[in-house]
C-alpha cells in the first residue's frame, strides 16, 4: 500500500477563514489498482463531520466516505466501503470538507510530489477548493497542498484501450471510413475474448452501430459513427464515443464533423488576364478587400499561383484596419493555378464589414487590371469597390494599403454561411437569493435565410455566479427556441453577477446576466438602484463667470444648506445638486434641481494682507432642502451659468448622524481648503499673489479647484476620494459619509462604526482629528488609511470674523508651517501649540506612531511608481497569486509614504510593500532649521512602504502608503487606467478583517 504523502508537514498549521470549503488535491497513478481510504490532517481548532470523496477529473463523483473515531487533530483515515478501482496515467481528485480551520502549505504543489506509483499532479492549478462543501473542487490558489491524499494499493487489473479509429474527420452526417475499434485484456496483459463492450455517443449527436459487441478472440470490439448532423455548424463539431467494459473500464474516442454550411468563393470563372507577370522578381504581399452580406465564418484561403512562382506562402485575413485575425501557411501546392488552405480555426465574420484577404508572392503573381472597379458579387460575399481595391505592400506579409488601378490579384477565400444563435429574452434579470427568475432564458437558432431552426441542441451552464438550471440541454421548437429557467444560489450579488451561458456546438455561443438581490439590502445598495447619470461632471470651469460655496461644509439629512452664488455679469443660472457613487457606472445620480435663478454679481471678498486671510460676505442665493430620505454621501452643486454655459460646484457631505453603517468615510474637505487660492491666497506659495502663502484661509470663499479653468490642483473630492466611493457603492458596501469637519467636532461619532476610511489626500488635520482618530483606534474602531501625506500638517480651527458677514465657529484654519512662532496663539501658550508639522520637535506626534508609515515624497500628479510586494503570504494578499516581487502598476503617488525607524513605530508592524520611487529634488525636510530636523538622518527616500498592525485594543489599522490606491479599484476620469483585480481583492481582504464585507461583490472576488 501506498500513500502520497510521507514526511511533509504543514507550514500553515490552524488557519481558518471562517467559512466551510471543500478542499482537494488532483493525483495520479503509473500503475492501475485500488483506493483503499481517504486521508486528511486535520487542523487542532476544526471540529464536526467530515466526508472524503473520489472524482474524475471532470467531476463526476466516483467514491464517498463518511470519517469516524476521528482524533484531535494530525492525519485522519477512514476506509472506502468498496475499494475503488483507478485506471493507469488518469486523473483523480480526492478531496474533504472543512466547517471552519484547516492546514496548508503554499506552492508546494507547484512540482509533482512522487511516492511510489503516486504523483500529485503539477499543472500549476493543483490545491483545489470550492466554496460549496461537498461539491466537486476546482478553484485553486497558488498550488497550495490541503494535505488531502489516498491509501492505494496496485493491482493488476484487466483493461480496455483504443486501438484504432480515433481523431478520425468526416462530413457532418455521414459515416467515418474507418471503425471505432478497442482491445481488452486481462490481468495479465492477455487479449480477452467473450466481454461485452458497450459504445454509446456522448456528444455532438451522432450514431454507433452496433451499440454492443462481444470481443473475438484477439480481444477486439468495434462499431462505426455516423457523425451528427449539426444542421447550421460552421465550424468542426467535436463527436464523441465512449466504449466501456463493464467492471473494467472506459475509453472515449473523438471524432470531427466538417461543417455542413453552405460553402462559397468570391471567385468562379474569373481567369486573369496577365497569368504570370513580375517585377524583376520583386516579392510583394497582395490582397484584396472583401465583404459578406450575411455573417459566417472564413474557413480558407485562396491564390491563384503564377506557373513560375515558387518558395513558401501564407494567407492572412485582416480586418480593414490592419488587424491580423489569421494566417495559414500554403502546404501540399500544385505548380500552378488556384490553391486552397484550410484554416486550422475558422474565424468570424460580421455582416457588411470589410475585411481583406491577402497572400505573399516572392516573384511572380497573376493580375487583372481594373477588374475591381465594379463589385465582384458571388453570393453573400462581394468585393469592395471603393476605387482603391487590389491593394499591396512592398514587405511580404504587412498588411497591404496601396493600390494600382484596382487590379485583381486574385486572393480569395472559402466561406460558409450558417445559422446564428440569439437571444430571444430574459437576460440581465433579478430575484433574491434562492428564487427563481421570472422568466425564462430563451434563445433561437435560425438559419443563413433567418428562417427558424428546430430540432438543434443547445445547451445552458452557469460560468460564474451560482445557482441550478431547470434544464442544462434543450433542443430548440418550431419557432427555433429552446430555453431554461434560472435559480439563483448564492451568488455574488453585484449587478450581472450570475452569468450563463448557452451553446449551440458548431453554431455559437451567447450569454445571460442576472442579479441576485441581497436579503437584506443596505442603503447603498439600494440607492445604486437609481438611474444615474454623468451630468454632475466638472467639465466647463471658467474664469469667474460664476463662482459659489455654501454655509457648511455638511448637513444632516433632512436639514438645509445655504448656497452663495455670484455671476460675473447678472443673469439667469441653475443649480442642479447631485450625489456621488457608482449608479451602473454613471457616478452621480441627480437629487434636486433649482430651475432658473436670478443671478447677480457679488461683493469684492476681503482680504487681511497680514494672514492672507480671504473671506467673502455673499447673501445666500438658494437653500437647499436635503431630503429626509436622502442617502448619506459626497454631494456636488453644480452650478452652471446660463449665459456662457461655465459651471461651478459647490462640494458638501450629505450625513446620517444616527447610521452605524460598517464603514465611515472621512472626506478630507480641510486639505482641499488648504490649497484653494480664490482671492489670491492659499496655504501655499506657490499659487498665491507674489509667492506669498496665507497663514490662514477661510471656508467662506468658492474652492478655486472647483471654479478656475487655470486651477490645477489635484486635491478635490473628485480625484480620489471619488474613485473608492464609486468601487465601494459598485461593491454595495454598508458606509455612511462626514467630512473632516466632523471628525474636528464630532469625534463620537468614529465609534458607531466599524472602520474609519482616509482617503487619497488627507494630509491637513487638527489637534482635535489627531486626538479623536486615536482615541476611536484606542476603542477598537479599525483604520483604513487608503492615503499618505496623512495628518501631516496641524492645523488649527476658528471662527470667521465679521468680514464674513457673521461670527461662525471653525469656519478660518491657520496654519503658520515653518513660521510656526508669529502665530499669536503660539506666542501665548508656547511652542506646544505651534501650527507645523505634527512630526516636529514643537508637536513630537510623528504620523507613523498612528499609521505605521509617514510621509517621504513626491512627483507629479498622474504620473505613479509600481507597487512591489512584500510578505506575499500574508493573509492580506490571500485569492490574489501575487508572490513577493511582483507589481501592480502605477499605484505609488502621487505621495508616498516610508517606514521611519524613529521610536514611534506601532509594534508587531507588517510591511505589505516596498516599492522603489524617485524621490522629489525637495525633500520633507527642506524647511527645517538646524537643530529641528524631524526625521533621524539617512533615511532612504527612494522607498515606499504599506504596512499594517493591530493595535491593543485590538484595532487593524492599514496604511496603503500611496495616495492613489483607489485607482487600482477604479480607473473612471483616470489615465493611464490602472484598474487591477488584484488591488481589489486585497482591498476585499483588508475591509473583511476589519469587519467590513460587501454585499454585492464582483463574481471575480472572493470575500473571506
Amino acid at each position: 500500500m501506498a500513500t502520497i504523502f510521507s514526511n511533509q508537514v504543514p507550514n500553515i498549521g490552524n488557519y481558518s477563514d471562517s467559512v466551510p470549503y471543500e478542499l482537494g488535491m488532483k493525483f495520479r497513478s503509473t500503475a492501475t489498482g485500488e483506493i483503499l481510504a481517504v486521508r486528511f490532517w486535520k487542523a487542532p481548532s476544526e471540529t464536526g463531520t467530515h466526508i472524503g470523496k473520489i472524482w474524475s477529473a471532470t467531476g463526476v463523483l466516483l467514491a464517498s466516505t463518511t470519517f469516524t473515531n476521528e482524533t484531535a487533530s494530525g492525519w485522519q483515515q477512514q476506509a472506502l466501503n468498496t475499494p475503488l478501482i483507478v485506471q493507469a496515467n488518469t486523473t483523480y481528485v480526492v478531496s474533504v470538507n472543512v466547517n471552519s480551520y484547516y492546514v496548508a502549505t503554499y506552492d508546494e504543489l507547484d512540482s509533482a510530489i512522487v511516492n511510489e506509483d503516486l504523483s500529485s499532479v503539477a499543472d500549476g492549478q493543483n490545491g483545489v477548493y470550492n466554496f460549496t462543501p461537498g461539491s466537486f473542487p476546482n478553484g485553486s490558489y497558488r498550488n497550495t497542498n490541503y494535505f488531502r491524499d489516498i491509501d492505494f494499493v496496485a493491482i493488476p487489473q484487466p483493461t480496455i484501450k483504443k486501438i484504432g479509429g480515433d481523431n478520425q474527420t468526416g462530413a457532418a452526417a455521414t459515416a467515418l471510413p474507418n471503425p471505432l475499434v478497442v482491445q481488452v485484456k486481462d490481468a495479465a496483459g492477455n487479449p480477452q475474448s467473450g466481454t461485452t463492450v458497450t459504445f454509446a455517443v456522448s456528444s455532438g449527436g451522432g450514431l454507433v452501430s452496433p451499440l454492443s459487441a462481444v470481443t473475438n478472440t484477439n480481444g477486439q470490439a468495434s462499431t462505426t459513427l455516423t457523425l451528427g448532423a449539426n444542421p447550421g455548424a460552421t465550424s468542426r463539431v467535436i463527436n464523441t464515443v465512449t466504449a466501456t467494459a463493464e467492471n473494467i473500464g472506459s475509453v472515449i474516442f473523438s471524432a470531427n464533423a466538417s461543417p455542413s454550411g453552405e460553402s462559397q468563393t468570391l471567385f468562379t470563372n474569373q481567369v486573369p488576364d496577365f497569368p504570370n507577370s513580375t517585377d524583376y522578381n520583386s516579392s510583394y504581399e497582395l490582397g484584396l478587400k472583401f465583404r459578406s452580406a450575411q455573417g459566417g465564418r472564413v474557413a480558407t484561403i485562396r491564390y491563384w499561383k503564377a506557373a513560375s512562382e515558387t518558395g513558401s506562402h501564407v494567407g492572412k485575413i485582416w480586418t480593414a484596419t490592419g488587424t491580423l485575425l489569421a494566417s495559414v501557411v500554403f502546404t501540399n501546392e500544385t505548380a500552378s493555378g488556384w490553391q486552397e488552405q484550410i484554416l486550422e480555426t475558422p474565424i468570424n465574420i460580421q455582416a457588411n464589414t470589410t475585411y481583406v484577404v491577402s497572400v505573399n508572392v516572392n516573384s511572380h503573381y497573376v493580375a487583372t487590371y481594373d477588374e475591381l472597379a465594379s463589385p465582384i458579387v458571388n453570393g453573400n460575399l462581394s468585393s469592395v469597390a471603393d476605387g482603391s481595391n487590389g491593394v499591396y505592400n512592398l514587405n511580404p506579409n504587412s498588411f497591404p494599403t496601396s493600390s494600382y488601378r484596382n487590379t485583381n490579384y486574385y486572393r480569395d477565400i472559402g466561406f460558409i454561411v450558417g445559422s446564428a444563435l440569439v437571444k430571444v429574452s430574459g437576460d440581465n434579470q433579478s430575484a433574491t437569493t434562492g428564487a427563481v427568475l421570472p422568466n425564462p432564458l430563451v434563445v433561437r437558432v435560425v438559419n443563413a435565410q433567418n428562417t427558424p431552426q428546430s430540432g438543434v441542441t443547445v445547451n445552458f451552464d452557469i460560468i460564474s455566479g451560482g445557482g441550478s438550471l431547470s434544464v442544462t440541454s434543450a433542443v430548440t421548437n418550431a419557432s427555433g427556441q429552446a430555453s431554461t429557467t434560472v435559480t439563483l444560489g448564492q451568488a455574488p450579488s453585484a449587478p450581472g453577477g450570475v452569468t450563463v451561458r448557452a451553446t449551440a456546438i458548431g453554431i455559437g455561443t451567447t450569454s445571460f446576466s442576472a442579479t441576485a438581490i441581497p436579503t437584506n439590502p443596505n442603503p447603498i445598495y439600494l440607492e445604486n438602484l437609481n438611474p444615474g447619470t454623468t451630468n454632475w461632471k466638472l467639465d466647463n470651469r471658467g474664469n469667474g463667470e460664476i463662482a459659489g460655496y455654501a454655509s457648511a461644509t455638511s448637513v444632516n439629512k433632512g436639514g438645509t444648506l445655504d448656497i452663495k452664488v455670484s455671476l460675473g455679469q447678472p443673469g439667469q443660472y441653475t443649480i442642479d445638486v447631485y450625489r456621488l457613487g457608482y449608479y451602473g457606472g454613471k457616478g452621480g445620480r441627480l437629487m434636486a434641481s433649482s430651475g432658473s435663478l436670478n443671478g447677480t454679481t457679488q461683493p469684492a471678498c476681503s482680504v487681511n494682507y497680514d494672514t492672507g486671510l480671504v473671506e467673502c460676505n455673499w447673501t445666500t442665493s438658494y437653500v437647499l432642502q436635503v431630503g429626509s430620505n436622502w442617502t448619506s454621501g459626497i454631494y456636488v452643486a453644480k452650478l452652471t451659468d446660463q449665459a456662457t454655459g461655465v459651471v461651478a460646484h459647490v462640494w458638501f457631505v450629505v450625513r446620517d448622524d444616527s447610521s452605524t453603517a460598517d464603514v465611515l468615510f472621512q472626506s478630507a474637505v480641510s486639505t482641499v481648503l488648504a490649497y484653494s487660492s480664490t482671492g489670491g491666497y492659499s496655504l501655499y506659495s506657490s499659487n498665491s499673489i507674489n509667492g506669498q502663502r496665507a497663514f490662514q484661509v477661510s471656508y467662506d470663499r468658492p474652492f478655486a479647484q472647483a471654479t478656475y479653468q487655470n486651477s490645477n490642483e489635484a486635491d478635490t473630492p473628485l480625484r480620489w476620494e471619488y474613485n473608492m466611493v464609486r468601487w465601494l457603492e459598485s461593491q454595495a458596501y454598508d458606509v455612511t459619509y462626514i467630512d473632516s469637519m466632523q471628525v474636528h467636532t464630532n469625534g463620537q461619532q468614529l465609534l458607531n462604526h466599524k472602520v474609519f476610511l482616509s482617503v487619497g489626500h488627507d494630509e491637513y488635520w487638527s489637534k482635535e482629528m489627531r486626538d479623536r482618530v486615536e482615541a476611536a483606534r484606542n476603542a477598537g474602531i479599525n483604520l483604513g488609511i487608503f492615503s499618505a501625506n496623512s495628518c501631516y500638517w496641524r492645523v488649527r480651527f476658528e471662527s470667521s470674523t465679521t468680514a464674513a458677514g457673521q461670527v461662525r465657529p471653525n469656519r478660518v484654519m491657520t496654519c503658520y508651517k515653518a513660521d510656526w512662532a508669529l502665530d499669536p496663539v503660539a506666542q501665548q501658550q508656547g511652542p506646544s501649540a505651534a501650527t507645523n508639522k505634527f512630526r516636529s520637535v514643537q508637536n513630537q506626534r510623528p504620523e507613523n506612531a498612528l499609521f505605521g508609515v509617514m510621509y517621504g515624497s513626491d512627483l507629479d500628479t498622474y504620473g505613479g511608481f509600481n507597487f512591489t510586494v512584500t510578505n506575499a503570504n500574508d493573509p492580506y494578499y490571500a485569492n490574489t497569486g501575487l508572490q513577493n516581487g511582483d507589481q501592480l502598476a502605477m499605484l505609488v503617488g502621487y505621495e508616498w509614504d516610508f517606514i521611519v525607524n524613529n521610536g514611534s513605530t506601532p509594534s508587531g508592524l507588517v510591511k505589505l510593500s516596498e516599492s522603489a520611487t524617485i524621490p522629489s529634488t525637495v525633500l520633507p525636510t527642506f524647511d527645517e532649521p538646524p537643530g529641528e530636523q524631524s526625521l533621524p538622518a539617512n533615511q532612504d527616500f527612494t522607498k515606499s512602504h504599506s504596512v499594517r498592525y493591530t493595535a491593543s485594543s485590538g484595532a487593524k489599522v492599514f496604511a496603503s502608503g500611496t495616495i492613489q490606491w483607489a485607482w487600482g479599484l477604479d480607473s473612471d476620469g483616470v489615465s493611464p487606467f490602472r484598474e487591477d483585480i488584484r488591488a481589489k481583492q486585497i482591498t476585499v481582504n483588508i475591509l473583511a478583517d476589519m469587519g467590513a464585507k460587501p454585499q454585492t461583490p464582483n463574481a471575480n472576488l472572493v470575500v473571506p
